[in-house]
């Protein structure tokens, strides 16, 4: 992946991650119940996972040291946000919506870890798959060349008896 791929990738994530944030936070402060932004926590924590991968991508690119420090300050930016939110869930919201949040984030962790290896497991099949095709295409050629050369022999032994 280029650089600019990678830096577009992050850049997106915080856009994300503040658009969100800032939809979450108006909700909160509108009185309203945390479940009714549902969406924005979800848009919330994709943006801060593309921030992780980020973080988590070792490869090495030739603006590495810009890439680094843009990417930790995103990773800050987030990690503030994320406090500002549970002070404000804390302070505005009834008791036990910090833990709510934090629930609904391991259950969309968990469901994308879910959907990740499921993806997996279906490219997995898909090569089983292939390979199985790929064996039978290779035996049935393999049973038709000896049919084939048993069939010039005898035809070749018939020749010659004539």
């Amino acid at each position: 992946m280029d650089p600019v791929t990678v830096i577009t990738t992050a850049v997106a994530g915080m856009k994300a991650c503040n658009s969100a944030f800032s939809i979450i936070k108006q909700t909160i402060a509108n009185g309203r119940e945390l479940a009714s932004c549902g969406k924005s926590i979800s848009t919330f924590f994709a943006g801060a996972a593309a921030i992780e991968k980020e973080i988590n991508d070792r490869s090495a690119h030739s603006n590495a040291s810009s890439r680094a420090l843009e990417i930790v300050a995103y990773k800050n930016q987030v990690a503030a946000q994320r406090d500002e939110l549970r002070t404000y869930m804390q302070l505005y919201c009834p008791s036990g919506t910090w833990n709510e949040f934090v629930e609904l984030e391991r259950q969309f962790r968990l469901e994308a870890k879910k959907a990740k290896e499921a993806e997996a497991k279906k490219r997995r099949q898909r090569l089983e798959k292939f390979r199985n095709i790929a064996a039978a295409g290779l035996i049935v050629f393999g049973l038709f060349m000896l049919i084939g050369i048993g069939l010039v022999i005898y035809f070749n032994a018939t020749a010659s008896q004539s």
